[in-house]
């Protein structure tokens, strides 16, 4: 960073995907974003989060979709379309035309995880590791079915955002590093390219924000805690915690 020049403030909201739409191993079922009683909750946490006041607001699209997301906001503040469910138009969008913003800002970057080879090695030689992947991914879905249909979403969106919570989420990928060990390394590669994926999307998050900005970054909750990492060893940057800018119950 520049002498003189102000670090941008970057709030990163981890949520769930609001649409759900399977891409997750964590499976659960979201109640309908388009629904009264939701939409009423998504209302109250676009009111909190706006006394961030932010300049910019960053969405988990990659950047190659960048004109077909601008053009869907854009259509949807000339009334030409409704919102879509995703947690990008109901809350990156509602916030972005909130501030006058003439468009979002996509930083995702696209890769495959390489589960099968890990998985199938596992298989074989960590049934162990089998055992404890499963009945984390079962409780993690039943734990988060649960939250859905009994909690607010301003309590879920503190929960997940929590520092406990963040470290337990982000130890569940550390624990993978191990499988094949000293051998395959199976492990290590797949943590090796979830990391290279967040890496990448923070890249595209410093292309995209100026010294000065306040820049709310709506992102799925597993990626938040490799990006606050990153963000707080960019002298560019300050990291702002979401909780402080939720709704409190």
């Amino acid at each position: 960073m520049q002498a003189g020049t102000e670090p941008a403030e970057v709030l990163v909201l981890g949520t769930f995907h609001f649409h759900n739409p399977g891409l997750d191993a964590v499976q659960f079922e979201v109640p309908d974003p388009l629904g009264e009683k939701r939409q009423a909750e998504i209302a109250a946490v676009v009111d909190a989060l706006a006394d961030f006041r932010p300049t910019r607001v960053a969405v988990e699209h990659v950047p190659d979709d960048e004109d077909k997301l601008i053009q869907r906001y854009q259509n949807w503040q000339a009334d030409e379309r409704a919102l879509g469910p995703s947690e990008t138009e109901q809350l990156g969008f509602r916030l972005a035309d909130r501030f006058g913003h003439e468009r979002v800002w996509p930083f995702d970057h696209s890769a495959t995880l390489p589960f099968e080879p890990l998985m199938e090695y596992a298989q074989s030689n960590d049934p162990e590791f089998v055992r404890w992947f499963e009945g984390s991914i079962e409780r993690r879905s039943q734990e988060m079915d649960r939250k859905q249909q009994e909690w607010s979403l301003s309590r879920i969106l503190v929960h997940l955002n929590c520092e406990d919570v963040l470290v337990d989420d982000h130890a569940f990928y550390l624990h993978i590093a191990r499988v094949g060990a000293g051998t395959t390394q199976v492990g290590a590669d797949l943590l090796s390219a979830w990391y290279e994926r967040n890496i990448r999307m923070f890249g595209n998050l410093q292309a995209a924000t100026q010294p000065g900005d306040r820049v709310i970054v709506i992102v799925g909750a597993g990626h938040a805690p490799i990006l606050r990492e990153l963000i707080k060893a960019d002298a560019a940057m300050t990291l702002v915690e979401p909780v402080e800018f939720l709704p409190k119950e």
